[in-house]
């Protein structure tokens, strides 16, 4: 744990401290809103770690412009820090672009201010559906949480379900969600999903994630004895929620949980072998398949590991990490540099668009082409990857589905809990 704080600590510095500038080049400032302290500081620092490993890997590679950006880091817990957030680096610190953020909430309330004062918000992270409705200067890179729901369902029904020789309407399923707008997008997606499916909805659970009972949520799941449960929670929640329910020896056929909690490190370390044969839907970490990749981009993801290791001792690059670098290499790599004359919004903006990454060329497995201006998802990332990972060891979670991304089969023997 001390080694860990002092690699915190370190990261905070280095996310203050202006980046060298090209000789004779003028700065451009890019605000960067992350949550670096409080519940959601793991996750935050580590998406930030990873933009800033894109930017280390700009720089090195001689990419044009990367040596002007200047990265204004604030830390934000908060939805009313991060709407005052974008007003101080907007007019404060005069920054042309704003990244971030990580959590839905923050998003959510960052991303409407930036689109009210026409300044691009660049969404690494952020999973919420909400974040992208009706705003014109907002682009997201990772899925929205409804891609990674309809994952969830997806993975049941071909793998758990058919596995255990289970039609769709045999299958009770259990959904338990945090009350927010991140937990509203993925639940959504898999109670709609579960029931196109024609699965059995037997219950949904919501909860106030400031003000909740784990042993009360835990009971209403208990009580109607299901197979499957889709859990949509923060880390602190998911963890005390599920061993709410190993204490009453609820008797799952599986478990699926999505990001902020059951894809975590934290989540494997804290609970250890009770994590075991768990699932969790989300973005890919950076043990994706090769296959999936193309050589020049194998040779990219070297280069983030290498960039990010160097930054925080971590020689993974966790989920959030590599939400980060690909949003930022996206952006320093793919757009900055075809913009033509002043670094306006609008000259940002029509750049975006004009992105056309294939798949496969992005460290994750994905490419990159924005829905365009007009469209109901306009600036969402069209070529996301979203996959289904599981605990298998003690701390050692393993890409399992879609095969094209896999790392290793999953391991159904271990799907039911094991009760302590």
């Amino acid at each position: 744990m001390i080694a860990r704080a002092l690699v915190l600590v370190g990261l905070l510095l280095v996310a203050c401290s202006p980046m060298q500038l090209a000789p004779g080049a003028d700065p451009l400032v890019i605000g960067a809103i992350y949550p670096l302290t409080g519940p959601q500081q793991d996750g935050g620092r580590e998406e930030l770690g990873g933009v800033q490993a894109a930017l280390d890997v700009a720089r090195a590679r001689g990419v044009a412009g990367a040596g002007r950006v200047e990265l204004r880091v604030i830390d934000v817990q908060t939805p009313d820090q991060a709407r005052a957030a974008v007003d101080r680096l907007i007019d404060t610190d005069h920054a042309s672009l704003i990244i971030g953020t990580y959590g839905s909430t923050l998003s959510e309330v960052a991303a409407a201010r930036a689109d009210e004062r026409r300044v691009v918000y660049w969404e690494t992270g952020a999973v919420a559906d909400s974040v992208m409705t009706g705003r014109s200067y907002v682009f997201r890179t990772v899925a929205t949480g409804g891609t990674l729901g309809r994952m969830a369902v997806r993975f049941t029904q071909d793998v758990l379900l058919a596995g255990a020789g289970l039609s769709p309407a045999a299958a009770r399923v259990a959904i338990v969600s945090v009350d927010d707008v991140y937990g509203a997008s993925v639940a959504d997606a898999e109670e709609a999903g579960a029931r196109a499916a024609g699965m059995q909805v037997a219950v949904r659970v919501r909860y106030d994630p400031h003000a909740f009972s784990p042993d009360a949520v835990a009971d209403q799941v208990a009580a109607i004895r299901p197979d499957y449960l889709f859990d949509v929670s923060y880390l602190d929640d998911g963890i005390a929620i599920w061993r709410g329910l190993l204490d009453r020896r609820v008797p799952l056929r599986g478990a699926v949980g999505t990001s902020s909690a059951f894809c975590m490190k934290d989540f494997g370390e804290r609970l250890a072998g009770q994590a075991v044969g768990l699932y969790a839907a989300d973005k890919p970490d950076g043990s994706v398949a090769p296959e999936a990749l193309t050589p020049a981009t194998r040779q990219l993801l070297d280069a983030a590991r290498r960039a990010y290791t160097t930054r925080t001792r971590d020689p993974e690059l966790p989920i959030p990490a590599v939400a980060g670098f690909v949003g930022g290499w996206v952006l320093f790599h793919d757009v900055l540099p075809a913009v033509h004359g002043a670094m306006t919004s609008d000259a940002i903006r029509t750049a975006a668009y004009a992105v056309d990454v294939p798949a496969g060329q992005e460290i994750n497995g994905g490419g990159v082409k924005f829905s365009p201006p007009g469209s109901p998802d306009a600036g969402q990332n069209q070529r996301t990857v979203s996959v289904v990972g599981q605990w298998q060891a003690v701390e050692t979670m393993r890409i399992v589905f879609p095969s094209p991304f896999a790392i290793a089969p999953p391991r159904l023997e271990l799907s039911a809990p094991r009760f302590p």
